[in-house]
């Protein structure tokens, strides 16, 4: 009783380790701890955990070989299978916004991606295209890119490009912020994505030590593009009063203007490697488990 006990006990602590990484993981998605998918893999103990479902998949396997046991083996097998494929996909996977104004052109640099989770040997997504036009209606709204001459609509369905695939996720007015100063000329002209439909908003250049905070004013007579402009360096306010759409601003040597305005679209872009080749693993892992308790029952009845 005690010798298949212990011939069982690894298989069952395995078993075990599976069904409680499988519940913390709804319970931690369900709770909004993490976000659903990949992002639980992050975690150091869950890490853990699979790394112990691996080990305990391995010992379960040269079981099955010393006691020959077809089912067994099949399901160690099955399960190594999936563990290997659902590594590769989290490794290779990547989930990224991308904001760019019309006009401007994606190229895959680590900096185009404001937010998003990028698996370690994961590449930034290769296909370099020009935003052309943005039609703005909320999140139904659509962008026009091209790429090679070749212009495609985006929409908020995924479309494949290159080995990527891209949507639409909503649409707004870019401001063009400029700062020069007399001695050293442009230090800086970036269209800044950010939604003034929502109240103030906060940015920063890297190569400046000023934080700008700007907000959208309500029109008065005849200036329709108004702006409250407030420039700090640290805790101290440089300046802070309203600014009209081309007006300069002076600040301690600076100079700042909003120059233009432009639509901006905020587009999502994924890589899903393996994925397919994932679902049939997990597929085949539930094939060899379900034969395993067959074949547990047909013993139990004999």
């Amino acid at each position: 009783m005690s010798s298949l006990f212990s011939k069982k006990l690894v298989p069952l602590v395995t078993l075990g380790l599976t069904l409680s990484l499988l519940f913390w993981s709804l319970v931690l998605t369900a709770t909004g701890a993490v976000k659903p998918g990949w992002p639980v893999l992050d975690l150091t103990s869950v890490r853990f955990i699979a790394l112990l479902i691996a080990l305990g998949l391995l010992a379960s396997l040269v079981m099955s070989l010393l006691e020959r046991s077809r089912s067994q083996l099949c399901l160690c097998l099955a399960g190594l299978f999936l563990l290997l494929t659902a590594t590769y996909a989290y490794l290779f996977q990547f989930e990224g916004m991308l904001s760019l104004a019309e006009g401007e052109s994606y190229e895959p640099f680590p900096s185009s991606f404001s937010s998003g989770h990028k698996g370690a040997l994961a590449p930034f997504p290769q296909a370099s295209f020009t935003l052309t036009r943005v039609e703005p209606d909320g999140k139904t709204g659509r962008a026009v890119i091209v790429q090679k001459g070749v212009g495609t609509e985006i929409d908020g369905n995924w479309r494949e490009i290159g080995s990527s695939e891209i949507r639409f996720k909503g649409a707004a007015l870019a401001p063009l912020v400029v700062v020069s100063s007399l001695e050293k000329g442009e230090l800086e002209r970036s269209f800044v994505k950010v939604d003034l439909t929502h109240g103030e908003q906060v940015f920063e250049f890297d190569t400046l030590p000023y934080q700008f905070l700007l907000r959208q004013e309500k029109p008065k007579g005849e200036d329709k593009d108004l702006f409250h402009l407030e420039v700090r360096r640290g805790k101290l306010s440089l300046f802070e009063g309203d600014a009209r759409l081309g007006q300069k601003v002076s600040v301690q040597g600076i100079e700042v203007v909003i120059e233009n305005q432009r639509k901006f679209a905020l587009l999502e872009f994924r890589t899903r490697r393996g994925l397919v080749v994932l679902q049939a693993a997990a597929a085949l892992f539930l094939a060899a488990a379900l034969v395993a308790l067959v074949k547990i029952k047909g013993v139990k009845q004999g």
